[in-house]
């Protein structure tokens, strides 16, 4: 399918990204009922007015986040970041004189921002194994193919990670979905709710001395090109001890995703489940 859609320009693939948006909006499905309903709990003091149009501009950009991965899984290379028509990087990250994590919040098209990190950083990339072996090589083809190297998630993973960092490799580690059992994380509070937080980017900046970042990759106005950002973290306070790493990271990743809120991901339980019983109720 996305190999069809890729004939179609960017524009022409969010129009049909707009029509199943109307789709998605107006029947009952996960996507629509747990994006309206993280609307909800981190955009209460907003009128409801306010809010139903955040919902339907989350649902719009969920809906571009899955077909335009026609253009960033199979276009050539530099026609995917020739999309990119605006940078805002950081002098520190120009520099790169030593190893660096990049956090890549599930804002805009992080797919494409894995694409040019691949490109320009040989950037490490952690993913979950698919069970169907097919799938799960056309996605790692697709991700890895701008110069990126996947390593799946585990100890494996992580040792990779490590000795990566010590070499003077970057990582782009996505830390705002919920850790997995038996995953490391921590309780933390995201848009004023408690929110499982992983522990994975303390536990590397508390082993090794690396520089951090955090990156976007926004969809412009009218959508069509994107607008890549940069900018430097703390690493002192990402080392320090485990509910102080998680919140300021959290921190951070709020201050950026309040910027384009209709850009985020809103679509999966961020939350922890008291959150969601208690707003039930």
């Amino acid at each position: 399918m996305f190999a069809l859609l890729s004939h179609l320009s960017l524009r022409g693939q969010y129009r049909l990204a707009d029509l199943m948006g109307l789709l998605v909006r107006n029947t009952p499905n996960q996507i629509s009922r747990q994006t309206r309903e993280n609307i909800e709990l981190c955009f209460g003091d907003l009128e409801a007015q306010q809010r139903q149009r955040l919902y339907r501009e989350s649902i719009r950009h969920t809906c571009y986040t899955l077909v335009e991965l026609a253009a960033v899984w199979h276009w050539p290379v530099d026609r995917v970041l020739s999309s990119i028509t605006s940078t805002d990087i950081c002098a520190e990250f120009a520099r790169g004189s030593q190893g660096r994590i990049i956090i890549a919040p599930h804002l805009g098209s992080w797919e494409t921002l894995a694409i040019w990190l691949g490109q320009y950083c040989n950037a490490i990339m952690l993913y979950k194994k698919r069970n169907d072996a097919t799938l799960d090589c056309y996605i790692t083809a697709a991700r890895a193919r701008s110069g990126g190297r996947l390593v799946p998630t585990g100890m494996r993973g992580l040792r990779e990670l490590l000795v990566g960092l010590q070499r003077g490799d970057s990582l782009m580690i996505l830390p705002d979905q919920k850790p997995g059992m038996n995953k490391a994380g921590v309780e933390s509070q995201f848009f004023g709710r408690s929110a499982p937080t992983t522990s994975l980017v303390r536990n590397l900046c508390s082993k090794l001395d690396c520089d951090v970042f955090i990156a976007s990759m926004c969809r412009a106005t009218p959508p069509g090109e994107f607008n890549l950002e940069i900018q430097p973290l703390d690493h002192r306070r990402l080392a320090a001890a485990e509910r102080e790493s998680a919140q300021y990271m959290n921190d951070q990743i709020e201050s950026l995703v309040r910027q384009h809120p209709e850009q985020y991901q809103w679509g999966y339980r961020r939350f922890s489940a008291s959150c969601y019983a208690l707003h039930e109720d």
